[in-house]
């Protein structure tokens, strides 16, 4: 490659690094050109050297020595015009989406060329509503939400820029696409159906001879990492689709009736963690089970709660940064809430003792004393 071909590119890359900026900084500027590109630092200094020498660059010596801040000061060929950007900044344009929104959701222009601008509408349409419905979706498995909001297509949600997305306030791995299954265990005439918002407390459980009296219900989801599975919002999206994709397990040696039967069962509790999110599960769990309460295993939570020894504040250390209370006019959510409300406990704290001497029962809930 000769000297002029290195030049042309380096002109190149420059002009893509500076990008919005007014300038680049010096430090260590030869060494990332000379990695971006493959050459050596050698060349590269050549070809800055060469650049300076032409006054199409500012802040680099002859000899291609960065000093200063580097600026282009030379001609720059204005970037071509993206038909299929434009065309989607005018759907956004005539749309009246805001400045903020239209800078975050500018880079799904290059998924969409396909697209016609009514389809383009109907798809920002699609986005605008499921970043309102977004707590009522979350669990939902991806595909479900994809073809709900997005053209009736299971797949679009996956294809589109998920940086965009959450920038645009639509985090996608709150929505799992891997398959979904629902796990059942316990007795043939079960006392209590309790569902379970985590498996390791599902697991514990079913091991306990609260099997013999209850039934015990909790979902999991396929795959190596369990990083982005939020099992509590699977289970409420999978009550709220009446089980649609998803598969019932039922556990070697359990005679429990069909997943239907269980939720038309008259006693029905949740057990989760004792957190506000917890809380939120429940009370969407509610909207489609209206008789369901909480389950007495939550009284070993609330006593823990009071000791300090015991207890977790709101903190990413545990997987609680950003939960936050919430309005409810659920007299058992409200009381709940304020146990909870600084302080939290995962329904793992309760001991496989406990299980099989509150798992039938329901919550008498009663208010926190200070």
């Amino acid at each position: 490659m000769s000297l002029e071909d290195s030049v042309e590119r380096v002109r190149d890359l420059l002009v893509k690094r500076m990008g919005g900026k007014s300038y680049l900084r010096q430090k260590g500027l030869i060494e990332a050109i000379s990695s971006d590109l493959g050459e050596s630092a050698l060349t590269v200094r050549q070809c800055l050297g060469r650049l300076a020498r032409q006054s199409w660059l500012e802040g680099v010596s002859p000899e291609g020595i960065p000093f200063a801040q580097v600026k282009i000061i030379g001609y720059v060929p204005a970037a071509p015009v993206d038909p299929n950007h434009q065309r989607w900044l005018g759907v956004m344009t005539d749309k009246g989406i805001v400045a903020r929104d239209m800078d975050a959701l500018a880079p799904l222009s290059a998924k969409l060329a396909d697209f016609t601008e009514s389809d383009m509408t109907h798809i920002l349409d699609g986005l605008l509503q499921l970043r309102y419905n977004l707590p009522d979706e979350s669990g939902q498995h991806r595909f479900l939400v994809s073809a709900k909001y997005l053209l009736g297509s299971s797949k679009l949600l996956d294809v589109l820029p998920s940086l965009a997305l959450r920038a645009f306030g639509i985090t996608i791995e709150l929505f799992p696409n891997h398959p979904l299954y629902v796990v059942v265990a316990g007795c043939a005439s079960p006392r209590t159906v309790v569902l379970v918002e985590n498996p390791a407390a599902f697991e514990l459980a079913v091991t306990t001879a609260a099997i013999e009296s209850c039934a015990f219900i909790a979902t999991f989801g396929f795959g190596l990492s369990k990083a982005s599975e939020d099992f509590g919002n699977q289970l409420v999206g999978m009550v709220e689709q009446h089980f649609l994709n998803a598969v019932t397990l039922v556990r070697e040696g359990s005679k429990t009736p069909s997943v239907k039967e269980l939720f038309a069962h008259p006693n029905i509790t949740f057990w989760g963690d004792l957190d506000t999110a917890g809380m939120q599960i429940y009370e969407r769990l509610a909207k489609h089970l209206p008789a369901i309460q909480l389950s007495a295993l939550y009284e070993p939570m609330i006593e823990a709660v009071t000791l300090s020894n015991n207890r977790h504040p709101y903190v990413a250390a545990v997987g609680k940064s950003g939960q936050s209370t919430f309005q409810t006019n659920r007299d058992d959510s409200l009381m709940m809430l304020d146990y909870c409300r600084e302080w939290a406990v995962d329904q793992e704290f309760v001991t496989a003792e406990q299980i099989v001497r509150l798992a039938c029962k329901r919550l008498l809930v009663r208010s926190r004393k200070n």
